[in-house]
C-alpha cells in the first residue's frame, strides 16, 4: 500500500537541502545514513516543526550531536508521529478479520444447501416414494451430511489459526503502542506519554477532587559533564538518573524522560508535603553514589539534580502545572543544586 507523500519539495527545492543536510551532518561527524539525512533533512527544511524546535534546543545547549541523539528524536518525532508501523498491523488485522468473514460466509452457505437437503429429505419421507428414490435420497443426505462436516471442520481449523494470526497482530499492535510511548535511552515514560498521563490526572482531579503533585527534576552540570568526557559516556548519566528514579517511585507514581537532562514525576493522591518527601528520596538516593564504569574501572563522581515541586490548584491547564514546578526547579539551581525548591 503506498503511503502518503510527506514532502511536497520540488526537484531544485529539494537539491537545495541536499546541499545543506550533508554539511550539516558532516559538521558533527554523523553518517548520512536514510535514518540520520530524514532527520537534517526535516531539521534544515523545517518540514517537522516539533522536531525542528527540539534539535535546535539540544545543539544550543549542548553544541554536539550524535546518532543517539538522532534515533531518539527519530523516534520521538517521526515514529511516533507517523503512525506507520501502527498502520501496518492495522491493516494486517482488517486482513484477517476479512478472511474470517469470508470463511463465515462460505460455511454460512454450505450448511443452507445442507438444510434444503434435508428439507428435500423430509418431504420425501412424507410422500410415498419408491423404495430407489428413497434410498437414492438417503444416500445424497449421508453425502451431504459428510461433507458438511468435512466443511464444518476445516472451517473450525481455519478459523482457530486465524485467531491465532489475529492475538499475535494485537500482541504487535500493543508492543508498537508501548515503544511509541517510551523513551529509548531510559525505558521511561516518553514526553508524548507524559502529556497524556498528565492530562487524564488533571481531568481525574476536577472530577473528583483528588490532590496530585508534579515533580520536574534537572541534572546538575549536566552540559559540562558532556564536554568532559562526550556524549557516549554522557548517556549514562540520563540512564543512571532514570533507573534510580524509577527504583524510588511506587504504585500509582509515574517517570517519565522530560527531555534531555529533565525528568518528571507525578504523584497522585500525594499533598504537597508528601511530594517533597518523594522528591527529597530520589535527590538523595541520586546523589549518595558515584557513576562508576566497572569494565573500565572509571569513577566519574557523583552526580545531583535539583527538584521543583508543584501541587495540582483548581482550574490548572497542563502547561500552569509544568509551569509553576519549572520555576521553583529554576529556583533549586539559583539556590545552589542539589536542592529541593516548592512552587509558589
Amino acid at each position: 500500500m503506498l503511503q502518503n507523500n510527506l514532502y511536497k519539495d520540488d526537484f531544485m527545492q529539494a537539491s537545495e537541502y541536499l546541499r545543506m543536510v550533508v554539511p550539516f551532518l558532516s559538521k558533527y561527524k554523523i553518517p548520512a545514513s536514510p535514518l540520520n539525512y530524514r532527520i537534517g533533512y526535516d531539521f534544515i527544511s523545517g518540514n517537522n516543526v516539533e522536531l525542528k524546535k527540539a534539535l535546535d534546543s539540544f545543539i544550543h545547549d549542548h553544541e554536539e550531536l550524535s546518532e543517539k541523539i538522532l534515533l531518539e528524536l527519530y523516534k520521538q518525532f517521526i515514529t511516533e508521529g507517523n503512525g506507520e508501523a501502527v498502520d501496518s498491523v492495522r491493516q494486517e488485522l482488517q486482513k484477517v478479520i476479512d478472511q474470517i468473514q469470508n470463511e463465515y460466509d462460505n460455511s454460512s452457505s454450505e450448511l443452507s444447501d445442507y438444510l434444503t437437503s434435508l428439507n428435500s429429505f423430509v418431504d420425501i419421507l412424507s410422500g410415498s416414494g419408491e423404495k430407489e428414490s428413497l434410498a437414492l435420497e438417503t444416500q445424497k443426505v449421508v453425502e451431504s451430511t459428510v461433507s458438511t462436516e468435512v466443511s464444518q471442520r476445516n472451517f473450525e481449523s481455519q478459523l482457530s489459526c486465524m485467531m491465532d494470526e489475529m492475538q499475535t497482530l494485537r500482541k504487535q499492535l500493543e508492543q508498537v503502542r508501548e515503544e511509541s510511548l517510551t523513551d529509548a535511552l531510559t525505558s521511561l515514560s516518553n514526553r508524548k506519554a507524559f502529556d497524556q498521563l498528565l492530562a487524564k490526572q488533571i481531568q481525574l482531579n476536577t472530577e473528583l477532587n483528588i490532590p496530585f503533585c508534579l515533580v520536574i527534576a534537572d541534572i546538575d552540570y549536566f552540559k559540562k559533564f558532556n564536554d568532559s568526557y562526550g556524549h557516549l559516556v554522557g548517556d549514562k548519566v540520563p540512564k543512571y538518573v532514570a533507573k534510580t528514579i524509577k527504583s524510588c517511585v511506587k504504585g500509582k507514581d509515574v517517570a517519565a524522560r522530560f527531555g534531555g537532562e529533565e525528568f518528571v514525576l507525578i504523584l497522585p493522591e500525594t499533598e504537597m508535603a508528601g511530594a517533597v518527601t518523594v522528591a527529597e528520596h530520589v535527590r538523595v538516593a541520586i546523589s549518595k553514589s558515584a557513576l562508576i564504569d566497572h569494565n573500565k574501572n572509571i569513577n566519574y563522581g557523583k552526580i545531583t539534580i535539583s527538584l521543583g515541586v508543584s501541587s495540582y490548584q483548581p482550574g490548572d491547564e497542563p502547561a500552569d502545572l509544568i509551569k509553576r514546578a519549572d520555576q521553583a526547579l529554576y529556583r533549586a539551581k539559583e539556590n545552589g543544586r542539589n536542592r529541593i525548591e516548592k512552587a509558589d
